[in-house]
């Protein structure tokens, strides 16, 4: 009995994922490359992976505009690396500008539109 509950929580913690939650303002609009979608952000840029993303969220992207926030869902760590991070697992959610978090987050930067 003892062995078996041991297996299956060492499977449950196998199969799940922790997911981490960070926002990021940006300061400009996104730019869509070929492989990436590149995000700069208030933190640094922010490159999210194409190859796993849908139409829903690629659209989502391009819709976004400088001062608004998004939430992104992952179990990778934000560790930027010459203010650079990569994220290649992750799902997506636009945060209005009002919201806590966002408000939060605060530019000290130029904002520029492409």
């Amino acid at each position: 009995m003892r062995i078996s509950l041991v297996v299956v929580t060492s499977f449950l913690q196998t199969a799940c994922k922790v997911l981490k939650t960070h926002t990021i303002k940006l300061t400009s609009s996104a730019e869509i490359q070929a492989q990436n979608i590149l995000l700069k952000s208030t933190k640094g840029y922010v490159y999210l992976s194409k190859s796993n993303m849908s139409a829903k969220e690629i659209e989502l992207i391009q819709g976004i505009q400088p001062f608004q926030c998004l939430e992104i869902k992952t179990p990778e760590q934000f560790n930027m690396q010459n203010r650079e991070v990569t994220f290649t697992d992750f799902k997506l959610r636009k945060l209005i500008e009002s919201s806590p978090e966002c408000r939060k987050i605060k530019v000290g930067t130029r904002i520029s539109v492409h």
